[in-house]
């Protein structure tokens, strides 16, 4: 392999959906303000692609250093370069830091001051989930930082940069009430898509340090996970409508977390099933898109003032 396919691959480039429906979804809840801003959607999406691929190869840095995690691959070599995995990882680190603080930059001059809030949270949970000998992605405990980051993070973040709040009304609940409760949906349903992407890394976890939901409970503990978190973000999605006050004659946004409720549990079904977790994981991934595209199209739709009119 080349340095820069050693690089591409350790950005974890099939994982950047998180960041796509995260960003999508906060622009949904912005369209339910009617503060749709394309570009600083743009932005927002730019900083969120490139601070997961800055913590996706940090993550496989450490692995790397470490000797261990479902990442690491015994036999690699760079073609090009004559220098260690490690060296060129570092590399590839400083490269990704600085286009994120590039696009940083770009959200900073559009949201204020309060979005160094944002990307301190984000430092902070990138941190403790890579660096050090045990960090959280080696613990059961892993799914939290998920939660937080593509959930509340990311989309109340987005939301609040579309709709530039100042720092007086960023926490009214009138601002944010769509984008907590759309927030806490996604999060759920990446800490599921998390837990799944553990499952068919099992056996390469089994031979590290690394310590797995799936890996300490087991099958029937981590269906057990899956199945009441499903049914919590489902269930979240079948009252958001009547909480937000988007309710409309056709009840048009229902049938979203219908589609994802019959996604996620075809999805729990192949992520018992021998041989099938990768389509599990994939499953999962194509489920967070879709409700994320379908929620700013139907949002979008409903338009504001007449859609989500606030309390």
């Amino acid at each position: 392999m080349t340095a820069v396919q050693i690089i591409l691959k350790a950005a974890g480039l099939r994982t950047l959906w998180l960041s796509v429906a995260s960003v999508a979804m906060g622009t949904a809840d912005a369209a339910a303000h009617g503060s749709l801003d394309p570009i600083a959607a743009m932005a927002c999406l730019l900083f969120a692609v490139f601070a997961q691929c800055t913590s996706n190869v940090i993550h496989r840095y450490y692995d790397d250093k470490h000797n261990y995690g479902e990442n690491r691959d015994d036999n690699m070599y760079c073609e090009d370069i004559d220098r260690p995995v490690s060296y060129i990882l570092k590399e590839g680190i400083q490269i990704f830091s600085i286009l994120t603080a590039t696009a940083g930059l770009a959200v900073l001059s559009m949201a204020g001051w309060w979005a160094l809030i944002i990307a301190a949270l984000i430092v902070f949970f990138a941190l403790i989930n890579n660096i050090g000998p045990y960090p959280l992605s080696r613990s059961v405990l892993y799914p939290i930082a998920t939660f937080f980051i593509f959930g509340p993070i990311a989309v109340i973040g987005t939301e609040l940069v579309q709709s530039k709040a100042v720092y007086e009304d960023i926490f009214t609940w009138w601002n944010l009430e769509p984008a907590i409760i759309m927030s806490v949906m996604l999060g759920l349903m990446a800490s599921n898509c998390h837990i799944i992407y553990a499952i068919f890394h099992l056996r390469r976890n089994a031979l590290t340090s690394r310590t797995t939901f799936f890996g300490r409970y087991g099958k029937t503990g981590a269906t057990i996970v899956l199945v009441l978190s499903t049914i919590i973000y489902c269930g979240i999605g079948l009252i958001a409508p009547f909480e937000l006050e988007i309710v409309t004659e056709y009840f048009i946004y229902l049938p979203v977390p219908v589609l994802s409720m019959l996604l996620s549990f075809v999805t729990i079904h192949y992520a018992r099933t021998p041989g099938k977790c990768l389509l599990a994981w994939r499953m999962s991934l194509v489920n967070i898109v879709v409700v994320a595209l379908l929620t700013l199209i139907v949002f979008c739709i409903i338009g504001y003032p007449d859609g989500y009119t606030g309390n």
